[in-house]
C-alpha cells in the first residue's frame, strides 16, 4: 500500500529526481493525489522544476464550455505557495514533454480521478529538480545582466507593472516562462514611463525578442491569428492604447509571428488572458517572452498623434519665425481600427504648398488579407471585403470643407519621389518633378489618412517632406521674367532676391534671371544700399576694383558658371550702364549707390543651378530710398547733324552741376553711322591690375595715362563697351582719337544693309576721379553709294569722277560732302559754316566769303537757294543752246546765197582773236 501522493519533495540542488504514478485500482475511485515540491534553500534550491516524460489523465469533452465540465473523468491542477489560485486544470493526453517551472519555492500539484474507463490510459511520470535563481536565465537573465520582469500586484495571480524601462532590460513573459502556465489565469501587465526628457516625447513599445530558447517560441511555426481567431476559449493577448482597460484595443492577438506594436503615449496595457477550458499539457500556445522598449521622439514634431481624442497635425507656416520647410511621416505608433489622421499644412498669403514622398510602404502582416480584414471590419459595417481600402489617401489643395479634391489614393502609392530619400549632407540628387509632387494652388494642403483595418497589422509608412513655395515679391511686375519687378516713386522699399525654390535648381530651373527697376520722380534720385549678397561655392569669380573706374567689376574663371549681379544706372528707359558688378559673397559690402537720373535697375544672375541650391544659398538684399535732387536741366540725349561735348571736373556751371555723373547718348538717324572725335589715347579694355610703382594708371607701351579720369565709350543696342580713352588737352592734334559705332566697318551680310535694327548709337560715360577736363565732338555720316557697294561687294555702277575745281567738290554721284580722311559724307549744312567738323579741317579748308557765307545760312535756306540756282542754270543752259542753233541756221543760209568766190576763207586765229579783243 507504499503511494508517492500526499508527499511533500525536497532535494539538492543540481540533481533530478523521477516520481511515478501508477495508475489507481478502480475500488480506489475517485482518487485523489498531492504532490508537494518544496525548494528549501541553501543548497537545496530556492526554485522548482517539473518535467513531465509522460501524461495522460482522463479525456477532454470537446464541448464544455467551462473548466469544471471539460474534464469529466479526471484533470491535473497546479497551485503555489502564497499565489492566488486560479482553478484551471490540464486533462487528456500530454502533447510533447511538458514543463512547469514555479515562480515561488513551494508547488503542489493536484491529481484527481473520478472514474477511469479502460479505453482512457492514465500515465504520470515526471522528473523534478530544485533550482538556484542565478540558474534560471531563460526567465531572469544572467547574473551580469538581469532581466527586469516588473513589480508584481498583491492579490493577483501574474498581473505585474513596469516603470522606467528605459534604463532597464525589460521583458513581459508569460506566466511560469519558460513552462507551462495555468489555465483560467488573467494578468494585466501596465507599462509606464514617467521619466521623460525636456522637449521628448515617450512611446511604449512592445515586440517579439529576436532569440528564445529552443521549443519555446512557437508562435513562429504557427500562422498569425488575431481578432476574430481569437474567441475566449483561445489563450490571448489584448494589447491596448494606454494603461486602462476602457482604451482603444491596437490587436487581440493568439498566436503566430507578433509583429512590434507601439503606444501612442508613454503608457501601454497587456492583458494576458489564458482559456478556462482545459488543454493538454504541453499545448500552451503563448508561452512567450517580449521586450519591452521606450522610444523617444521630439514632443513638437509630427510623429506621434498629441490629441487624446484623434490624430490630427497641424502645421503652421504662418506665424513669425515659423518653420518654412519639415517632414511628415505617418505615425510611429500603431492606430485602432476604424481611425484615421489627418494633416493640415497651412502657409502664409501668396504661399503655395509642395509636398513629395521620399518612401512610401504598406503591407499586410497577416499574410492572409481576406480573414483577418473581417476582424477589424465586422465591429464598424457591412461593407463588402472588396470595396474596402486598408489605407485610404485623400489630397485636398485647401481646407476640407472648402478646397478642391487634388488626389484620392485606395491602397496605392503616391506619387513618389525615390530619389530624394538618397539626400544627405554629402550628396544632392536631381529635383523632383511635377510628376514627381504635389503643389497646391492655395496656401494650404490638407492630406488625411483612413485606416479600416488599424496599422498594427497592416503597417503604413511614409516619409515626405513638405515646403511652402513663398509667390510674393516686393513691388511691381516688371517685363516678362517670373521675378523682375520695378518700383515706381516708391519713397522707400526693399529689392531682394525671390523666395520661390521653383525658380532654384532645387526646385528644377537651371538659370535664375531676375531683373529690378528702382525709379524716381521729377527732381528725385534714388539711393540704394546693397547690404549682402550669396552667389553659392560654385561660383568661380572675385569681384576687385576697376582701374579705369575705381568701379567693383567681376572677373570670372575661364569656364566656370555665370554668377552675378550687375548694378545699371538707367538714365533712359531703353539705356542702362553698368556700375558695379558683384560675383563673390564678401567683397565691396555694404555698397551704397546714388543715382545720376531717375532710375536704377539691378540684374541678378545664375546659371547652370546645382540641384541642392535654393534661395538659402543664391540671394542678395538691398534696400532704398528716394532723395530730393534738382533735375538735370540740360537735354543729354541728342540727334542732328554733329556738335561737341566738354567735360570739366570739378563742375562749374549749373548744368554741368546737376548733370554730373549723366552720360552722353548720340543717336544716329535711319541709314546713317557716327563719328566722334576726342583728345588722348586708346587703352585697354581690360587692363592689367595696377601695381604699386605705377599707381597713376596703365599705359600702351611705355606711356601711361597721367590722369585716373577716363572716358567711356559704349555702342550698340544694348550699350557694350567699345573704347576706353585716356583724355588728353582738346584740341591737341598729336593726340586726336576716332572712334565710330560698330556697324560703320563691321562686317555684314550679303544682301542685307549693314544697318543694325535700330539706328546706330554712341554712348560717351565721362568717369571724373579727379580734376580735369575733356572734349568731343561727334558728326552724323553716311557712305557714298560707292563705298557701299563695295562693302557689300556689289559690282559697279558706272563711272564716279572726282575734280576740284576752285576747292569745291565736283561730283557725279551721291556724295558731294565729304570728309577724305574718313571716308564718309557729312550734311551739306556742315560746309562750310565756319566750323571745322572734319578732323583734317577739309570742310572749311576753300570756302570763300561767299561760300562761307551760305554755310552760315540755315539749312533750310541753303537748300531753297540751291534749289532757285539750279531751275536758273537750267534755263540759261537752254536759252544758250537755242541761241547758238539760230546762230548755225543763219551762218548756213549765209554761206549758201553768197558762195561765188572760189577763194579760199581765211579762219580765225588766236591772234586776231586776240587783237580783236583789244
Amino acid at each position: 500500500m507504499c503511494t508517492p501522493c500526499n508527499r511533500t519533495y525536497h532535494g539538492r540542488e543540481g540533481r533530478t529526481y523521477k516520481l511515478d504514478l501508477p495508475r489507481p485500482a478502480e475500488e480506489r475511485l475517485p482518487f485523489l493525489c498531492h504532490l508537494t515540491f518544496t525548494a528549501a534553500g541553501q543548497g537545496y534550491g530556492e526554485l522548482v522544476q517539473l518535467l513531465w516524460d509522460a501524461f495522460s489523465v482522463g479525456r477532454i469533452d470537446a464541448n464544455a464550455d467551462n473548466y469544471f465540465t471539460s474534464c469529466p473523468e479526471g484533470s491535473l491542477q497546479l497551485a503555489e505557495l502564497g499565489r492566488h489560485f486560479t482553478g484551471g486544470s490540464w486533462c487528456g493526453v500530454g502533447e510533447g514533454r511538458a514543463s512547469y517551472y514555479s515562480e515561488t519555492s513551494t508547488v503542489t500539484a493536484s491529481i484527481r480521478l473520478f472514474h477511469a474507463p479502460s479505453t482512457v490510459p492514465f500515465e504520470f511520470r515526471l522528473r523534478f529538480r530544485f533550482v538556484s535563481r542565478n540558474e534560471a536565465v531563460a526567465r531572469l537573465g544572467k547574473p551580469e545582466l538581469p532581466v527586469e520582469r516588473g513589480s508584481p500586484v498583491p492579490g493577483t495571480y501574474c498581473s505585474r507593472n513596469f516603470y522606467e524601462c528605459h534604463l532597464k532590460q525589460c521583458r513581459l513573459q508569460s506566466p511560469n516562462y519558460p513552462g507551462e502556465y495555468p489555465r483560467n489565469a488573467s494578468c494585466l501587465i501596465t507599462v509606464r514611463q514617467k521619466e521623460v526628457p525636456t522637449c521628448k516625447h515617450a512611446m511604449i513599445s512592445v515586440k517579439s525578442t529576436s532569440t528564445g530558447p529552443v521549443g519555446l517560441n512557437a508562435a513562429v511555426n504557427t500562422s498569425l491569428s488575431v481578432w476574430q481567431d481569437c474567441p475566449p476559449e483561445r489563450d490571448r493577448l489584448i494589447f491596448r492604447d494606454g494603461a486602462r482597460t476602457e482604451d482603444a484595443v491596437l490587436l487581440v492577438y493568439c498566436g503566430g509571428p507578433l509583429p512590434q506594436i507601439t503606444a501612442r503615449g508613454p503608457a501601454m496595457q497587456v492583458e494576458f488572458r489564458s482559456s478556462p477550458v482545459a488543454i493538454p499539457l504541453g499545448a500552451s500556445s503563448l508561452r512567450l517572452e517580449l521586450e519591452l522598449r521606450v522610444v523617444y521622439v521630439d514632443s513638437d514634431g509630427l510623429d506621434y498623434a498629441k490629441g487624446a481624442q484623434g490624430c490630427h497635425f497641424f502645421v503652421n507656416g504662418t506665424g513669425v519665425g515659423a518653420k518654412r520647410s519639415g517632414t511628415i511621416r505617418a505615425p510611429l505608433h500603431a492606430l485602432p481600427p476604424g481611425s484615421s489622421c489627418t494633416w493640415n499644412i497651412k502657409g502664409a498669403i501668396g504661399d503655395r504648398v509642395w509636398i513629395y514622398f521620399s518612401s512610401y510602404s504598406q503591407r499586410d502582416l497577416t499574410g492572409n488579407g481576406d480573414n483577418n480584414a473581417s476582424a477589424g471590419q465586422s465591429a464598424m459595417d457591412s461593407t463588402p471585403l472588396s470595396l474596402l481600402c486598408a489605407v485610404k489617401l485623400i489630397f485636398w489643395d485647401g481646407a476640407p470643407n472648402t478646397g478642391q479634391p487634388m488626389a484620392t489614393l485606395c491602397d496605392d502609392t503616391p506619387k513618389l519621389c525615390a530619389h530624394a530619400a538618397l539626400r544627405n549632407i554629402t550628396r544632392s540628387t536631381r529635383p523632383c518633378t511635377e510628376d514627381e509632387s504635389y503643389l497646391t494652388a492655395a496656401p494650404s494642403l490638407t492630406l488625411r489618412m483612413e485606416t479600416v483595418l488599424g496599422t498594427a497589422l497592416h503597417p503604413i509608412n511614409f516619409h515626405a517632406r513638405y515646403e511652402f513655395v513663398s509667390t510674393l515679391q516686393p513691388g511691381e511686375p516688371w517685363g516678362d521674367g517670373v521675378c523682375s519687378r520695378v518700383w515706381r516713386k516708391a519713397r522707400t522699399g526693399e529689392v531682394m532676391s525671390p523666395r520661390d525654390v521653383r525658380l532654384f535648381g532645387r526646385g528644377g530651373s537651371s538659370k535664375l534671371d531676375c531683373r529690378y527697376r528702382v525709379e524716381a520722380g521729377s527732381g528725385e534720385r534714388v539711393r540704394l544700399t546693397l547690404h549682402n549678397v550669396s552667389l553659392g561655392e560654385s561660383t568661380m569669380c572675385m569681384s576687385d576694383s576697376d582701374p579705369h573706374t575705381g568701379r567693383p567689376r567681376c572677373v570670372q574663371e575661364v569656364g566656370s558658371r555665370e554668377a552675378r549681379l550687375v548694378l545699371y544706372e538707367a538714365p533712359w528707359r531703353d539705356v542702362k550702364v553698368p556700375r558695379a558688378c558683384l560675383c563673390d559673397n564678401t567683397s565691396h559690402l555694404p555698397l551704397t549707390y546714388i543715382s545720376s537720373g531717375r532710375a536704377i535697375e539691378i540684374t541678378f544672375l545664375v546659371d547652370q543651378q546645382a540641384p541642392h541650391e535654393d534661395f538659402d544659398t543664391l540671394f542678395f538684399y538691398a534696400s532704398f530710398e528716394l532723395i530730393r535732387v534738382p533735375e538735370c536741366p540740360r537735354k543729354q540725349r541728342i540727334r542732328g547733324e554733329g556738335g561737341e561735348l566738354r567735360f570739366i571736373m570739378p563742375p562749374l556751371s549749373r548744368p554741368d552741376i546737376y548733370c554730373e555723373g549723366l552720360p552722353w547718348l548720340v543717336e544716329a538717324r535711319e541709314n546713317r553711322s557716327l563719328f566722334v572725335l576726342t583728345w588722348g589715347w586708346f587703352l585697354p579694355l581690360e587692363p592689367p591690375t595696377v601695381s604699386p610703382e605705377s599707381p597713376s594708371g596703365t599705359g600702351i607701351g611705355e606711356q601711361k595715362c597721367p590722369t585716373t579720369n577716363r572716358i567711356l565709350l559704349y555702342s550698340g543696342w544694348p550699350q557694350k563697351l567699345l573704347k576706353v580713352v585716356c583724355p588728353a588737352e582738346p584740341g591737341a592734334r598729336e593726340f586726336t582719337v576716332h572712334v565710330f559705332s560698330e556697324e560703320w566697318l563691321g562686317a555684314t551680310e550679303e544682301g542685307k544693309w549693314p544697318g543694325p535694327p535700330r539706328p546706330p548709337a554712341l554712348l560717351l560715360d565721362f568717369v571724373a576721379r579727379e580734376s580735369g577736363q575733356a572734349a568731343a565732338s561727334w558728326l552724323e555720316i553716311s557712305k557714298s553709294r560707292a563705298a557701299l557697294r563695295r562693302q557689300l561687294r556689289l559690282p559697279e555702277r558706272g563711272v564716279i569722277t572726282e575734280n576740284e575745281t576752285n576747292g569745291m567738290p565736283s561730283h557725279i554721284g551721291d556724295c558731294p560732302h565729304k570728309c577724305p580722311e574718313l571716308g564718309a559724307c557729312i550734311a551739306a549744312s556742315l560746309w562750310c559754316d565756319g566750323y571745322e567738323h572734319c578732323p583734317s579741317g577739309h570742310d572749311e579748308a576753300n570756302c570763300g566769303n561767299g561760300a562761307r557765307l551760305l554755310g552760315l545760312l540755315p539749312s533750310t535756306v541753303w537748300l531753297v537757294m540751291a534749289g532757285v540756282a539750279g531751275i536758273v542754270t537750267a534755263f540759261a543752259c537752254l536759252f544758250t543752246i537755242l541761241i547758238s542753233r539760230s546762230k548755225a541756221r543763219t551762218k548756213r543760209l549765209h554761206y549758201k546765197g553768197t558762195k561765188k568766190s572760189k577763194k579760199p576763207r581765211r579762219a580765225p586765229t588766236e591772234e586776231t582773236l586776240l587783237g580783236a579783243a583789244s
